[in-house]
């Protein structure tokens, strides 16, 4: 929910992040096009109705009928027309959630609820012309872990107008602030669907939070709210991203340098992949790329990798563009000279994006002169997997050789992000610094750093028999989540202000975490094959001398999410939990205030993976309750072990509290009653 001010006398505009007064302000996000953006399986809708729509559900005062959205029914209306208005929002809301497993869809006039196969997992902003008296939006609930898969939200247009007239006036009353007030007001309103509180929680070097999107109503001035495109804190994007999940999966960088003497005018990988498809997106095309980005052949036949089939691609970068090698002056367009150093950088999308066990897999790198022909010194190239997070809670990266020559890893590093970087940060400038910024170009403060070995051997390999060395980049029982939030109960006014408890209105002691170790891993170091031959441009002549590769890799965190519930009215309480997918059961006794934790104890549950929680304790009131956190519950079984009765059923929704006794199980005081839930990690 979005509160107004108790005060309008607000700043003045403070006009340092206004978009241009272009006739559409595009989306700034590389996902969102075609195909990539069409397989996200969260669709979230802008629902502007033509007419007063009273199917909208009436969750809260005043949000159902779902009213007209017509530019000339808002108050002090800006010049331009009502799809104007609407795909500026769009724009916003777009860029908003563009790094998230969130499909922002194009406006619609048509109830999404009322289409003949309506997605399944939806979320609804209706956006209408009208005023609240104390709202400019108002979302269902939050919805912790994002459990309820059918969501709706209201936003007040009209509020802007009236609350908001003195930053919407004269030079100021433009489409694009209408847009970035409204927008910003629908993401937040979406945000709470997805499992986001309000909070005005800064890190350590992150940016004032009246630029962030979720805080409470009353503390952001309207200067804010209509002057820029605000964007999620670090926590909130930590939240989201352990909900929804990320669009990214890796992506990769290089220096590399030509070892040959002569001139290549391309770059070719070999590139294996699971899947039919393989979409470059996200590449780098900065001033030390020689090209624009490459072009994808294939698949050419099969391949097999570690027991499995992969199809065969090409990536080639050939398209000239001007640029400026860092080593050598006068670089020409779409050219490498002998010893000259150059950057590339892509992320490979797969026709599957939320398939993260089957990785595309770097094969080689091979230059090529003008005509096509290759030339004989190659420059290396490492693969990588995404990472696993292991049933003990360690979490490791792979890195592997694929070629017949012995390799180094030298003096590599890595940060644990709140945020993915974009990828013209994965770099260091000509002074050798990082600077790590987001796809809205705002400046990334690491979660931490950890290091790893300074030097690791990696010896000779090939497809049929990879070489591999790992990195260990934290644990999750010893690290922790960096975001960890505990909900503290019922939130009656659906709502917190400045300075309250984050609430939620769902589950008491339910939890809201980032991914681990972050929401996103940064690598870098470098790849050496020492005493390799290799050209060397002063001296005119082939010397032997370490090549050097510098990479720069991103992996997004995993998305593990902690099952945690509470007993009421039973005493001494053991609680087994078991992942089903991976083996793993852990025993533990429940607190003395019936609360229990299985992450806590040591059981690391994904989402997605298949959980069983068991509950075996003393009754002590005539309604013994159990609630659950983090499980979409497929089943629930009570059993009586006095009387050898049980009961089953499906819970409507999976954090309402448990109740055997209403499913008709018969329990007396002082009687050991068995609780058992099946469900997946949502």
């Amino acid at each position: 929910m979005t509160r107004l001010p108790p005060a309008l006398k607000l700043a003045a505009c403070l006009g340092t992040a206004l978009l241009a007064h272009t006739a559409q302000a595009a989306p700034t996000c590389y996902h969102n096009y075609g195909a990539i953006d069409a397989m996200k399986p969260n669709k979230l809708f802008l629902y502007y109705p033509t007419a007063n729509d009273a199917t909208f559900p009436a969750y809260y005062a005043n949000v159902s009928p779902a009213r007209t959205f017509d530019i000339a029914l808002l108050p002090g209306a800006p010049a331009g027309t009502t799809a104007q208005l609407r795909s500026r929002i769009y724009d916003v809301v777009a860029t908003d959630y563009c790094e998230f497993n969130v499909q922002v869809l194009p406006p619609t006039t048509t109830n999404p609820d009322s289409l003949a196969l309506p997605p399944a997992r939806r979320n609804m902003v209706a956006i209408g012309a009208d005023t609240n008296a104390s709202l400019y939006g108002v979302a269902e609930a939050v919805d912790t872990g994002d459990a309820d898969v059918i969501d709706h939200a209201r936003v007040f247009g009209g509020s802007y107008g009236v609350f908001c007239s003195a930053d919407l006036s004269g030079a100021n009353n433009t489409l694009d602030r209408w847009a970035m007030g409204i927008g910003g007001t629908a993401a937040h309103e979406a945000g709470h669907n997805y499992g986001l509180s309000h909070s005005a929680v800064v890190h350590s070097g992150e940016d004032a939070y009246t630029h962030h999107i979720m805080p409470a109503g009353p503390s952001m001035p309207c200067a804010n709210r209509v002057g820029e495109r605000r964007h999620f804190s670090d926590q909130d994007f930590g939240i989201l991203a352990n909900n929804v999940g990320l669009t990214l999966q890796s992506l990769a960088n290089w220096d590399f340098v030509n070892p040959n003497a002569a001139t290549a005018a391309r770059l070719r990988m070999e590139v294996l992949s699971r899947s039919a498809t393989l979409t470059p997106v996200s590449t780098y095309t900065g001033s030390r790329s020689p090209w624009n980005p490459p072009a994808v052949s294939g698949p050419s036949g099969t391949v097999m990798f570690k027991g499995l089939s992969y199809n065969r691609f090409f990536v080639t970068w050939q398209s000239a563009k001007t640029w400026a090698s860092p080593n050598q002056p006068g670089s020409l367009a779409g050219l490498v000279r002998g010893a000259e150093q150059f950057h590339v950088g892509t992320q490979f999308v797969q026709e599957d994006i939320l398939n993260t066990s089957d990785q595309v897999v770097i094969v080689d790198a091979t230059l090529l002169d003008a005509d096509g022909n290759a030339l004989a010194l190659h420059p290396r190239v490492p693969t990588f997997d995404t990472g696993t997070l292991a049933a003990d809670g360690s979490f490791t990266v792979n890195l592997g050789n694929l070629v017949a020559a012995n390799l180094v890893l030298r003096n590599w590093q890595a940060l644990v992000l709140p945020r993915p970087a974009h990828i013209d940060s994965l770099m260091r400038d000509r002074e050798g610094v990082l600077k790590l910024f987001d796809v809205q170009q705002e400046a990334i403060t690491p979660w931490r750093e950890v290091k790893l070995a300074e030097k690791a051997e990696l010896p000779a390999g090939s497809v049929e028999k990879p070489a591999q060395a790992s990195f260990l980049l934290g644990n999750l029982f010893k690290d922790g989540h960096n975001v960890r939030i505990k909900f503290s109960g019922a939130n009656v006014a659906r709502d917190a202000v400045v300075g309250a408890k984050e609430v939620n209105p769902d589950v008491k002691g339910a939890l809201a975490t980032d991914p681990f170790p972050g929401a996103s891993v940064f690598l870098e170091g470098e790849l050496v094959e020492p005493g390799a031959l290799q050209w060397n441009a002063e001296k005119k002549a082939y010397v032997n001398e370490d090549l050097v590769t510098r990479v720069f890799l991103q992996i997004a965190g995993k998305r593990a999410k902690p099952v945690d519930g509470a007993l009421t009215g039973l005493l001494r309480g053991q609680v087994v939990c078991a992942n089903l997918a991976t083996g793993k059961k852990i025993s533990l006794q429940a607190a003395d205030d019936g609360s229990f934790d299985c992450e806590r104890a040591g059981l690391v549950s994904l989402h997605g993976d298949r959980v069983e929680i068991s509950q075996v304790a003393l009754v002590n009131a005539k309604q013994p309750l159990v609630q659950v956190g983090g499980l979409d519950i497929a089943k629930v079984t009570c059993t009586n072990p006095a009387s050898g009765k049980t009961v089953s059923f499906k819970p409507e929704v999976s954090t309402d509290a448990l109740d055997c006794v209403k499913a008709g199980l018969e329990v007396g005081l002082q009687t050991t009653l068995q609780i058992t839930q099946v469900g997946t990690v949502h």
